[in-house]
């Protein structure tokens, strides 16, 4: 055991080695912990603001224990999500594994290794976007000890078997990983059937809850565990966990917690056994038994005359994000994933036969659909997917060292950053077309509404992309020994989040403030404001576009 931990270790320092230069710190700089405590409050008192509001209208209405059902499947979601990112990268397309393959380790130790590294990183996310809030739900209901107690055991337990379960479908499809002479192909397929097969499964499990009738479920809602005796029955484990927090009887909670252990330790086992016998078949063929992209097509220079530049730098940015795995993966595909990945969970939560336009119609009582409000909620539920999407913060980054070139082309700077962000402003409107697709699927809004969110949206996306290249820009990171390094070990990611969370706030603070004011004059008031930013932010851009390029080098 103690060389699994000294691995441990020395997996986490390679996946997270100079996180402070990508922070733009000094290592010996007094201000790190500084600037690192604020990031965390900031965070910290973001989602303390949502769940104290969220739980107060829970209490209100005695319905606090569903609080702590949508918190647990939130992090167990969460667990599924990251590790469907980031599990093929961190098993097989990690630089040491080279290295590590000759030593003498047996294949358990470096299994337990790697897999330990994806919970560390898992209960970082979880310790901000789960602990807190179900720290905040013991607070305001006086619970006991014995809650805090159950809480951490709660926190601890769930993520570990969404991560196995993902693990292992990653290995099973990277076994085959020896057959195949592209190497970056064979990446791509890969995780792209990783995502279809945990999209297929999640699609499966709707459907066990589908005998539920309109008014049964309707019933349930307004009960006081409605919505947990909805969820219950998808995972067993979770089930157990919400038993174990919303009880006040000792023995119901050491049974519960007890099962919830029996199952995680009957799943890690099997994990070793099943994972013993297929990791280093992938890994191995992986390494050994393909080989990288090779090309021998003739390019067609009367293609490239003809061509406009705009197109083909354009086309060169798609081309660059298409090609890559892990840039497909982690910055273009998330812009569609998201959304469809939340529609299914919402979908299935709610009912799978037609029921989510009417539950959520009964949810929202007497609050019209076509008001401030409401409008509110589906512009910052945008943000929120938008969030995930890293084309522009990792525009220049992704360069790496030829973003040198940048400077030498006959081509100007402005140009050229305007060009490296219309994929992300792409993706953006893309995002919100679904989003506003499922919001017109269930709430049926006047057209008129719907063609002035998506205006303001694509505002919204044409602002963010213009300031996180402005990031990118001046914090740009271009000696990398891996794309996975770009688009997912780089603190710029942060960047994405805090904007999408202040504008989420903003919308929030306009809603409150306005909230009986005509929709369409809250939608203009919005937009004004927004457009202003985003010509702020323009100004900005091509005033200092040279100034920006001097940490290209």
């Amino acid at each position: 055991m103690d060389k699994v931990i000294k691995l441990t270790k020395i997996f986490l320092k390679n996946s997270f080695s100079n996180m402070d230069a990508r922070m733009g710190i000094s290592s010996k700089s007094k201000s790190k912990i500084l600037i690192y405590g604020i990031l965390f409050l900031y965070f910290a008192g973001l989602i303390i603001f949502l769940s104290y509001n969220l739980l107060d209208g829970l209490i209100s209405i005695h319905q606090e224990t569903i609080f702590v059902g949508m918190i647990l499947f939130m992090i167990f979601g969460l667990a599924i999500f990251q590790t469907l990112f980031s599990s093929i990268n961190i098993l097989y397309f990690t630089k040491d594994n080279e290295y590590i393959l000759p030593l003498p380790l047996k294949p358990y130790q470096i299994i337990l290794a790697r897999t330990g590294v994806m919970l560390i990183i898992e209960y970082v996310i979880i310790f901000l976007l789960g602990l807190i809030p179900l720290v905040m739900y013991g607070v305001l209901t006086n619970a006991g000890i014995l809650y805090y107690i159950t809480m951490i055991c709660s926190v601890i337990l769930l993520p570990i078997l969404p991560i196995l379960l993902i693990s292992i479908i990653v290995m099973i499809i990277m076994s085959f990983a020896r057959f195949t002479k592209n190497r970056n192909r064979f990446q791509l397929i890969a995780s792209i059937l990783l995502i279809g097969i945990v999209i297929a499964i999640s699609v499966a499990t709707s459907g066990t809850r589908d005998n539920l009738t309109n008014e049964e479920m309707a019933q349930a809602v307004v009960q006081a565990n409605g919505m947990i005796e909805i969820m219950k029955g998808y995972v067993p484990t979770v089930d157990y966990m919400v038993e174990a927090l919303t009880t006040n009887s000792l023995f119901i909670v050491v049974i519960n917690i007890f099962k919830t252990f029996i199952i995680t330790a009957v799943g890690l086992v099997l994990y070793l056994i099943i994972s013993q016998k297929l990791y280093f078949k992938g890994l191995i063929g992986n390494l050994f038994g393909s080989s990288t992209t090779t090309s021998n097509k003739k390019i067609n220079q009367e293609k490239y005359q003809n061509s406009k530049l705009y197109k083909s730098y354009i086309g060169k940015e798609f081309k660059t994000l298409a090609r890559n795995p892990v840039f497909l993966l982690q910055c273009l595909l998330p812009a569609v994933l998201i959304p469809i990945l939340m529609v299914f969970v919402v979908y299935s939560s709610l009912n799978g036969d037609g029921g989510l336009a009417e539950s959520t119609i009964k949810m929202l009582g007497n609050t019209p659909t076509n008001s401030f409000l409401i409008i509110g909620i589906i512009l910052g539920i945008i943000q929120f997917f938008t969030m995930f999407i890293y084309i522009s913060i990792t525009a220049i980054s992704r360069e790496g060292s030829n973003a040198i070139f940048m400077k030498y082309i006959p081509v100007s700077l402005y140009r050229q950053y305007i060009y490296k962000i219309i994929p992300n402003i792409i993706m953006n409107i893309v995002t919100i077309i679904i989003s506003l697709g499922i919001a017109e699927y269930i709430l049926h809004l006047p057209v008129l509404t719907l063609v002035i969110l998506f205006v303001i949206a694509t505002i919204m996306g044409i602002l963010q992309s213009i300031l996180m290249i402005i990031v990118d820009l001046k914090r740009p990171k271009l000696n990398w020994d891996s794309e996975y390094a770009v688009a997912k070990q780089n603190m710029n990611l942060v960047f994405p989040v805090l904007l999408s969370m202040i504008n989420i706030v903003i919308i929030a603070l306009m809603v409150y403030l306005f909230k009986n004011i005509n929709v369409y004059l809250g939608l203009a008031m919005l937009g004004c404001l927004f457009i202003i930013a985003t010509f702020v932010a323009n100004k900005y851009l091509y005033n200092n576009q040279n100034e920006l390029a001097n940490k290209i080098s």
